[in-house]
């Protein structure tokens, strides 16, 4: 496994810093696999910045008013070679990876309609329904239809992914769950986000102001921001010196953002900074801080948190979170390092603010303790890069069952093979014996994909008829429609 170099296609509508989590979250990824692997990025932003060691190529311009995901899936259903693609008469690729429902219908409509010998990795990075829940709990109706289309979609491309993929142990759970009930049934895989292990912050003796971080959008309820402040103002008026720093607010309206903030962590507790994709900028705000916060009421997985115990600064997560459950779990962290960084999540939403408020102070009361085991644990993650993740990826996804050979639980499959990421990229199993992977193409397949995509090749001929592998039988083409928005949706309008 090891010694094969794979040819890979990562597919996303957004690439690089500044576009969010997943965004970031796939530069990393692409940029890890690249360093072993043949990568390919394809997105729908021609100015995506240059992903590290990955040949990029970009649908065109997306008009207005029309989403990324939808341009990128109707994108997918043309002839590759259009946007600089290899010939897919070349078999040339093993691998092609798409995030959620944003980029995971283009993902799997490129590889059924011209990449069939490819395998899917299919990402969940968001629990559809659980997601909904929660950012939109004053609109049940409107969270009711969103969490009943997002998760449709979802299922839909898991039904015709070979692996569905969690970002950590709860969304694994949750791809599981989700997957389970489709004609065919993928294995999955739990992916652990990278960390960057940096230099470890150095500490004197602590006295006065504890300074803590929280970073994400202000406009997002469900990052958690109010309950933050509210507990820093409930802290102040009994006597605590405590100030937040909120990084992550629109610039435009900076004053009045921070005017609220003020209003409700109190006056001179709080300093409010606009977003920023200066990693510089964000590196000082981590290392200047005595502790970052992770207010959210649902998250995923949390990467702003295992970004700050890379450099060995102390955590507070919620429990509702899938770097919780990753921090908590005793086979990875010694329960003493891990356990203090979780927040109970209240019964009573109303209670979060005075959970926090009690987290924040024991932190306070024990923050020698604290740092201490913050360097414990950055010391821990060293097992968890991004290239430890791309390794355990690749593995996954070359043992994962067809989709051709997958078969609905109910037609007695006992269980689906799980595969999990552990300690320095070490490929976890359970369930049934891996699957081999399949032969590499041969070199002169490669030499000639080159050649068609190079620059001043003739223009592509008519589409070819590329035949599916015998065991699986070539569907018919999907008709697909361009959905249109009006002009005050502009571009990702419900993301």
């Amino acid at each position: 496994m090891a010694d094969k170099r794979y040819r890979i296609l990562v597919v996303s509508d957004i690439s690089g810093m500044g576009g969010g989590g997943i965004p970031v979250f796939n530069q990393h990824i692409t940029e890890a696999l690249a360093k072993e692997h043949d990568v390919t990025l394809f997105t729908a932003d021609p100015d995506t910045q240059p992903h590290r060691g990955a040949r990029m190529v970009s649908t065109p311009p997306i008009p207005e008013g029309v989403e990324d995901r939808d341009w990128m899936e109707f994108q997918s259903t043309r002839d590759p070679r259009t946007h600089g693609l290899p010939d897919p008469r070349t078999r040339p690729f093993d691998l092609i990876v798409g995030h959620s429902r944003f980029s995971g219908p283009a993902a799997a409509e490129l590889r059924d309609r011209w990449y069939p010998d490819a395998k899917v990795a299919h990402f969940l990075h968001t629990s559809p329904e659980r997601l909904a829940e929660v950012k939109y709990a004053r609109d049940p109706a409107h969270a009711q239809a969103k969490a009943a289309r997002d998760s449709r979609i979802e299922r839909e491309v898991m039904d015709r992914a070979d692996v569905v993929v969690g970002v950590g142990p709860l969304l694994t759970a949750e791809a599981e769950r989700l997957s389970s009930a489709g004609q065919h049934v993928p294995d999955s895989h739990q992916l652990i986000p990278g960390v960057r292990v940096e230099e470890l912050v150095q500490r004197g003796p602590h006295e006065g102001r504890l300074n803590l971080l929280v970073m994400g959008r202000t406009d997002d309820s469900l990052k958690g921001v109010d309950d933050a402040l509210r507990a820093v103002k409930f802290l102040s008026k009994r006597g605590f010196d405590v100030h937040l720093t909120v990084r992550g607010a629109d610039s435009e309206e900076l004053d009045k953002i921070a005017e609220d903030a003020e209003r409700l962590g109190g006056k001179g507790n709080v300093t409010v900074k606009p977003f920023t994709k200066d990693a510089n900028e964000l590196k000082n705000d981590i290392v200047s801080a005595d502790a970052v916060i992770m207010p959210s009421k649902h998250e995923g997985f949390g990467l702003v948190a295992t970004e700050a115990a890379g450099h060995g600064v102390p955590v507070l997560v919620n429990q509702e979170s899938g770097v919780a459950q990753f921090l908590g779990d005793k086979s990875k962290f010694p329960p003493e390092i891990g356990q203090p960084c979780i927040v109970p999540e209240p019964k009573n939403p109303n209670d979060r603010q005075r959970n926090w408020a009690k987290a924040i102070s024991e932190l306070k009361a024990d923050l020698p303790q604290r740092r201490e085991n913050a360097r414990k644990l950055r010391e821990a993650l060293k097992a968890y890069s991004w290239d430890h993740a791309a390794k355990a990826l690749v593995e996954a996804s070359a043992q994962a069952t067809p989709v051709a050979q997958q078969k609905p639980l109910a037609q007695g499959q006992a269980q689906r093979k799980a595969t999990a990421q552990g300690p320095y990229g070490e490929l976890l199993v359970s369930g049934p014996a891996p699957v081999s992977a399949a032969p590499p193409v041969l070199p002169s397949s490669i030499t000639k994909a080159a050649r068609l995509t190079s620059p001043g090749a003739r223009a592509p001929g008519p589409q070819p008829q590329v035949p599916r592998p015998a065991q699986a039988p070539a569907p018919p083409a999907r008709p697909f429609h361009l959905p249109q928005f009006g002009p005050s949706q502009g571009r990702n309008p419900g993301r």
